[in-house]
């Protein structure tokens, strides 16, 4: 084994380690515990080339070394990623790869920061869920074509540049299934806000496919406000407080994500507007106890964030040995309190 590639492997012992502490690294799955996938190959809403040749990876080439991938995830460490991570993890354990990862918290300069380390400590191939969609090109640009490291993108897309695949739900098509769903729950009338993020591909374009469905499906339901509140649950918050109280007739808020959800559902019970309800995506626990409890939180669309990452790092594998790799699409379905407790279970069960 090469001395870069021992020193690297510490050092990603070392930061798993201290990970570990949080308790967000999975348990080594066998090959007939591992998820069977429902994946739809090539996904129509991911922003990369649906088919990749793979490219010569010099760290691969090496005799006797292990593959070392990284994941950079730009947000906090909330059960969604947790269970990506795990996913990732497994199928890392079950091919005999190095993995480590990073959580940037939303913050787009420590996510730059993050990548650099791990370039430092050899990583072969990165797997990068953005902050910032447009944001994190240069630097995706400057591995791929000066360090010639790949990169591939899961969960969130990249926008404006092209990677090896990308892994993730149809997040137009979740927005699609959110404004079905709202346009039965309100009986095709009434009014409603959006909460969204716009500088995440993901969240951006549920919240397009939601607009769209609504616009076309469901002439007589007017959206009343559209809010950028960045992924923030304070800012989702705040802005939703305000919108109740200048625009007493909302009927519902859809959350694009859980975090923008859960700020509009905390709005509604601060001002004692319970009466409003909440449509969220994904299947975060707060978001799940509220569906269970049945609450003003009627709905989500749940993704399946383990299996994500679990075909992501399945793709990377794939490039690194030299196969061609497509996108995959993950399925996602609509959760209520009819089927709530299935998807909790399910999760908990990766989480474990």
């Amino acid at each position: 084994m090469t001395m870069k590639k021992l020193g690297s492997i510490t050092m990603a012992m070392l930061l798993c380690a201290s990970l570990a502490a949080c308790g967000s690294n999975a348990d080594s799955v066998t090959e007939s515990e591992a998820p069977q996938s429902d994946a739809v190959e090539n996904n129509e809403s991911a922003e990369a080339p649906t088919d990749s040749e793979p490219a010569e990876s010099e760290a691969a080439a090496e005799s006797g070394d292990k593959l070392l991938v990284g994941f950079s995830a730009g947000y906090s460490m909330v059960q969604h990623w947790e269970l990506e991570m795990n996913g990732c993890q497994a199928a890392a354990d079950e091919q005999g790869v190095e993995f480590i990862y990073k959580f940037a918290d939303g913050d787009e300069a420590q996510q730059v920061a993050d990548i650099e380390n791990m370039v430092e400590m050899g990583i072969d191939m990165l797997i990068v869920g953005p902050c910032n969609s447009e944001g994190i090109v240069p630097t995706v640009d400057e591995l791929q074509n000066e360090k010639k490291i790949p990169v591939m993108t899961s969960d969130i897309g990249i926008s404006g540049t092209e990677v090896t695949s990308h892994v993730a739900s149809d997040n137009y098509q979740i927005g699609v299934m959110a404004a079905q769903f709202v346009g039965q729950e309100l009986e095709g009338k009434g009014k409603i806000a959006i909460v969204g993020w716009a500088a995440a591909s993901a969240t951006k374009d549920r919240e397009d496919g939601f607009v769209d469905t609504i616009t076309k499906e469901f002439p007589d339901i007017e959206i009343v406000a559209n809010q950028d509140v960045g992924g923030s649950r304070t800012t989702s918050l705040e802005t939703s407080e305000n919108l109740i109280q200048s625009n007493g007739e909302i009927d519902l808020f859809f959350g694009c994500n859980a975090e923008c959800a859960l700020g509009a559902y905390s709005a509604t019970q601060s001002v004692n507007r319970t009466d409003i309800k909440v449509v969220s995506v994904d299947s975060d626990n707060e978001v799940m106890e509220a569906i269970s409890g049945d609450t003003n939180l009627v709905a989500t669309v749940a993704q399946n964030p383990y299996e994500m990452g679990y075909q992501a790092m399945s793709n990377a594998i794939k490039y690194l040995n030299g196969e061609t790799v497509e996108n995959i699409a993950i399925d996602a379905q609509v959760v209520t309190k009819e089927n709530v407790q299935e998807v909790i279970d399910r999760d908990q069960a990766w989480l474990k």
